[in-house]
């Protein structure tokens, strides 16, 4: 699994590069310390090693850790009694690549967010955000459909605009967004627009309706 560092839009957290560290011969999770005490009663003690991101919640928050050496991911809380846990299968590309994973617990429910490494770039080449669905921890592009990459110094930046998460009322949806200033003061492309909307957690890829974006509020992920 798989880690890359950026940042730009929207909250947050901070990240570093990965270590190599390997378990029989696989890479595994670089350790995270805890980034809180584990004073709240009743919240199981956070895990070290094979966790990829932290979501801080109260009473207890919730980690992204591998549920196998070289299995899928699992997003579990860290409360009292029967762990909360959801599984995933990673982004495709972070089959291959190692991403950094970043989280946020929002009024909805837990987000992750996995930036996915060019090889060629200390730039993102995707960015995913993962829900949790029926179907458990599912992941979908915030970049597909953005439009042809931004080149600044012979380097790509990737898209000007990109899909940014908002919670709307009830429902999480997908809003376009500048992430770099070479979008500022133009229209994000039709193929990026036609993604938006408010998505259905079981089918990520395909908006379920739209809404008004006046009421909605940017969820704080570090969103680069």
């Amino acid at each position: 699994m798989r880690s890359a560092c950026a940042g730009l839009l929207l909250l947050a957290s901070a990240c570093s590069s990965p270590s190599t560290t390997t378990v029989d011969g696989k890479e595994a999770a670089p350790p995270v310390e805890p980034t809180r005490d584990e004073v709240d009663e009743g919240c199981r003690p956070a895990t070290v090693q094979g966790v990829w991101a932290r979501l801080e919640a109260e009473p207890c928050g919730w980690e992204l850790r591998d549920d196998e050496a070289d299995g899928p991911l699992v997003l579990e809380r860290l409360g009292p009694g029967t762990a909360e846990a959801v599984r995933g299968e990673p982004p495709e590309a972070c089959r291959a690549r190692t991403c950094v994973y970043h989280g946020d617990v929002s009024p909805l429910g837990p987000l992750v967010l996995a930036v996915v490494p060019a090889t060629d770039s200390e730039m993102p080449s995707d960015v995913q955000l993962g829900v949790v669905g029926p179907e458990g921890l599912a992941f979908t592009s915030l970049w597909e459909g953005a439009g042809p990459p931004v080149v600044t110094d012979l380097t790509s930046v990737g898209p000007a605009y990109a899909l940014a998460p908002f919670v709307c009322g009830e429902a999480l949806a997908l809003l376009a967004v500048p992430r770099l200033s070479a979008g500022e003061g133009t229209e994000p492309p039709p193929s990026l627009l036609a993604r938006e909307g408010r998505i259905d957690a079981g089918v990520l890829d395909e908006p379920a309706g739209p809404v008004e974006r006046e009421a909605c509020t940017a969820v704080e992920l570090p969103v680069p």
